[in-house]
């Protein structure tokens, strides 16, 4: 071989080499386990949101740990998500951690360290500095001015115990499939009650030359409880925003995006009740009404009359006390008692109704007249106003001395009682042995071992029996559990707890009745477990459709009664199928 044939073969073979290195070294950096963090933002408003992830590269990770987040409020998160990528042979994973994040503060606040474990190492993020700076809802970008929410009051001055509704209204010029509010303000000052009759008709308005759908998302009924001005604090809001050039497909395949709004503050000054309230006035503000009656026209002096009275109307009844009722000497008037109370959801408002019994005792036989009287604030005109029943005229004769509890329910009160006239010394009852509560006390401590016995013979049993197919025998009634709990939820009107009781049903039997980890459950394996076992294809789709429905209505906030009875009806009947297929 020549000199530089030689020189040649040398060259080739040192690049060749070098190449090689250099690939592995390639490889070896593209499997290296990372854990990093990221945002979509550097600098963002106050009371605005941005999204922070942490990843986690080329390994399994356990243990994660995510920074305390101080100076800002968690709107949403954690959010797994994984990744695989395969790029000419070489596999890349990832794990992401991600959280909506909105900021308390202006100026630059630091977001600490995350720290997981993987590969036997802990491993943590840099510190992550996120620039604050001064802003409001208003100031947001153009593109999210098409969607906003804003608390209305029905009226901005009030009187103590008076009602004001308090709407959360959505103005919108795209498609919102739902929304959700994460917590409600404090409702400092105000006893809240919240309606679940109103109108929530879509309206269209125009605000600054552009048209708007709105809609009634939720109604407050609020009653000032302290005179002042009054602070409804902000909240926030999580609407589920469609995007317009993807309306078809179902709730997987849809392209909804979460977005966040807070609201502003809405101020309530509230004025202290005129002076000169007469004395028949009892606490009620707002518009009212009255009624009264009496069980009977005619009496003798040892009855008990009672007085009913009647009050209705839309001011804070829990402020209600009851009317003093003024008669004459010639009767004894008893505190009243409140036999009934409720409220109703009338005209988009709440209207209560108190009733309360009087007793009345006659001390003297005549001719009288009783005539009640309510007095409350009536805001509409800024005034006391009083109304009164009757008259109702009774006649009361004299009676034998012995007064006796009243005819026609009435009843004295508890401390009038007809004295004994006679009374009985003898001893009563036989002797205690060979009764029948001594028998029954001698076989107790029998019927108590003969029950332990049985017990223990059953936990024996059932210790003896495979755990994997007892938790299938008891997966139809775990079930059963959560769909009762679900139903009392669904009476209640409590949608986002009845959706998710009926997911944990639906996922819990399944995990139970196939032995699959929850965590190992997806809709595809779900699928193909059943199909394997020889579940109806309509039991599957219907099945996998109730997941689908729960899904959509714990994200998006869905609250429609039927649809609620229709999800129930659908679970109880999918999953009894599936146990008969199963059994």
């Amino acid at each position: 071989m020549t000199p530089n044939a030689l020189i040649s073969s040398i060259l080739k073979k040192t690049a060749l080499l070098v190449g090689c290195l250099f690939a592995v070294g390639i490889l070896q950096a593209q499997n290296t386990v990372t854990f990093e963090v990221s945002t979509d933002a550097r600098q963002v408003l106050l009371n605005s949101y941005f999204e922070v992830t942490f990843t986690l590269s080329n390994a399994n990770g356990t243990d994660f740990a995510p920074p305390s987040f101080k100076d800002f409020i968690l709107l949403a998160g954690p959010n797994s998500s994984s990744s695989m990528q395969i790029v000419n042979g070489v596999v890349t994973r990832e794990m992401g951690y991600g959280y909506t994040l909105q900021p308390t503060r202006v100026g630059k606040i630091t977001i600490g360290s995350a720290s997981v474990r993987a590969g036997g190492k802990k491993l943590t993020t840099r510190p992550l500095t996120i620039e604050v700076v001064k802003g409001t809802t208003k100031n947001k970008a153009r593109a999210e001015a098409q969607v906003f929410v804003k608390v209305e009051p029905s009226k901005t001055e009030a009187y103590v115990g008076e009602q004001v509704l308090l709407d959360f209204k959505l103005y919108t010029t795209v498609g919102v499939e739902g929304y959700d509010i994460p917590e409600d303000p404090d409702y400092e000052g105000f006893y809240a009650q919240e309606l679940r009759r109103f109108s929530s008709n879509t309206t269209q308005e125009v605000i600054g030359g552009k048209q708007y759908a709105t809609k009634v998302l939720r109604r407050i009924a609020l009653f000032p409880q302290q005179t002042g001005k009054m602070v409804v604090d902000p909240f926030r809001i999580q609407l589920a925003m469609v995007d317009e050039n993807d309306r078809k497909g179902f709730f997987f395949n849809r392209n909804v995006r979460p977005v966040f709004f807070t609201t502003e503050p809405v101020e309530i000054k509230v004025n202290p009740l005129p002076a000169g309230a007469p004395d028949s006035f009892c606490g009620a503000v707002g518009h009212f009404n009255f009624q009264a009656g009496i069980d009977r026209k005619t009496a003798t002096t040892d009855d008990a009359l009672k007085l009913t009275m009647t009050i209705s109307g839309n001011g804070d009844m829990k402020r209600v006390q009851a009317p003093p009722l003024v008669l004459s000497d010639s009767f004894e008037v008893y505190p009243p008692k409140v036999i009934g109370e409720k409220s109703a959801e009338i005209q988009g408002e709440i209207v209560g109704e108190k009733v309360l019994e009087y007793l009345v005792l006659p001390k003297y036989p005549g001719q009288f007249s009783i005539r009640p009287v309510f007095t409350y604030f009536n805001v509409g005109s800024g005034k006391y106003e009083s109304i009164s029943s009757g008259p109702f005229a009774v006649t009361v004769r004299p009676g034998s001395g012995k007064r006796q509890p009243a005819q026609s329910g009435s009843r004295l009160p508890d401390d009038i009682r007809p004295i004994k006239q006679q009374t009985d010394l003898a001893r009563r009852g036989g002797p205690f042995a060979g009764s029948p509560v001594f028998f029954g006390l001698a076989a107790l401590p029998l019927v108590a071992f003969l029950g332990f016995f049985f017990f223990k013979k059953r936990q024996q049993k059932q210790a003896s029996i495979d755990p994997v197919l007892l938790k299938s025998r008891l997966a139809s009634r775990e079930a059963q559990k959560r769909l009762s709990t679900a139903r009392q939820h669904l009476l209640a009107g409590n949608s986002r707890f009845f959706y998710d009781e009926i997911s944990k049903a639906s996922l819990g039997y399944v995990c139970d009745k196939l032995n699959i980890p929850l965590s190992q459950l997806s809709k595809n394996g779900v699928q193909e477990k059943l199909q394997s076992l020889n579940v109806g294809p309509s039991q599957i789709d219907e099945f996998l459709k109730i997941l689908q429905t729960c899904e959509m209505a714990l994200f998006a906030g869905m609250d429609n009664a039927s649809d609620m009875q229709s999800t129930y009806e659908k679970t109880v009947s999918v999953i009894t199928g599936m146990e008969e297929e199963l059994s």
